[in-house]
């Protein structure tokens, strides 16, 4: 037949067990009896907590919407500043870039016998080689009299 009440296994450490089998043995009451009683006992403590608590993660997630509708405001805000900063800049900086724009045309235009307005490699003007890999040092005495003995 089952028990009227619920039942609960608990897990204690071996001196709280043997301090609450002595109690039993002393005063005639079973363990599972004076762990009720006990918390019986703290039944006012145990519901000022689940108040307590449930008013904590209320609270939490109530902050959390929050925190999460400023930071949108706050985004918002900023996409707008940076929006008319991107315009002001363009303003400012839209005639350099004209210019840079109308030098690299004439750069293009340059003809192969005259030199160029820029950087930008015209056709007649040399360039530096890439890289000095397999080029050999005859520095080397030990090479230079070899080469002597062979030819």
């Amino acid at each position: 037949m089952p028990a009227a009440n619920p039942r609960l296994t608990v897990t204690l450490k071996p001196s709280t067990f043997a301090q609450l089998r002595e109690v039993s043995r002393l005063t005639g009451n079973s363990q599972s009896s004076l762990i009720g009683e006990m918390l019986e006992q703290a039944e006012p403590v145990f519901t000022r907590l689940i108040q307590v608590l449930t008013a904590a993660e209320h609270a939490k997630h109530e902050l959390k919407a929050k925190a999460a509708t400023d930071l949108e405001r706050a985004q918002s805000r900023i996409e707008q500043q940076m929006g008319l900063l991107l315009g002001e800049f363009d303003n400012v900086t839209g005639s350099l870039l004209q210019e840079v724009e109308t030098v690299r045309r004439r750069a293009r235009r340059a003809t192969p016998g005259q030199p160029s307005g820029g950087t930008s490699g015209g056709r007649g003007a040399r360039s530096t080689p890439p890289s000095n890999r397999g080029v050999r040092s005859t520095a080397n005495p030990k090479k230079q009299a070899k080469a002597k003995g062979q030819g």
